[in-house]
């Protein structure tokens, strides 16, 4: 009969099945936040960068999803690449097959991060909002959703969402602008 087994990055305990962050290894939630900040600051970026010419004709929604996607095979990449200094000669495949498959989930965060832009841009190449509209709206979403982790930190640390932990995720959202800013401004 086989063995049932549990991965260790799927603890369990919300509704539905779904891991609650909380029960997550601190060093799997810190990999997980840091791919939840790095993908929202490069799409930031690629949202920054397209024009509205680009997203009424429909470019805008690859560039967004383009960035998520290869910014995120790059992370799982480097990290699985990375995850091989200094590996041991014992472990089993089964433990190297586990570590594949957190490397892998916890970078998820980068991949999702376009899905809202493409979405409102798709919108607006349809022509039921404006392109600026579109864009300014993407924009505000990615700066809130970065803005909003020193609560989600402070959340899934066990502790009470605090006025510091939200005054620290809107400096983190006013700097992660700026990068993505002088990024374009550099680049483009």
């Amino acid at each position: 009969m086989p063995r049932t087994r549990r991965l260790p990055d799927r603890p369990r305990g919300r509704r539905g099945g779904r891991p609650d962050p909380a029960t997550f290894p601190v060093e799997q939630m810190r990999d997980r936040m840091s791919s939840y900040i790095y993908g929202n600051i490069t799409v930031l970026a690629a949202a920054i960068a397209v024009d509205p010419e680009a997203i009424r004709a429909g470019s805008a929604i690859w560039a967004v999803l383009a960035t998520a996607v290869l910014t995120y095979l790059a992370h799982v990449l480097s990290h699985l690449v990375a995850h091989g200094f200094g590996a041991d000669e014992s472990e089993s495949d089964d433990v190297r097959r586990e570590s594949v498959v957190t490397i892998v989930r916890n970078a998820n965060p980068i991949a999702t991060s376009g899905l809202i832009p493409a979405v409102l841009y798709a919108a607006a190449w349809i022509g039921w909002l404006p392109a600026s509209w579109a864009q300014t709206a993407a924009l505000v979403i990615l700066v809130v959703r970065i803005g909003l982790v020193g609560v989600f930190m402070q959340r899934f640390s066990g502790q009470r969402p605090t006025f510091l932990g939200l005054w620290g995720g809107i400096v983190l959202a006013a700097v992660a602008f700026v990068i993505g800013l002088v990024k374009v401004v550099l680049t483009h």
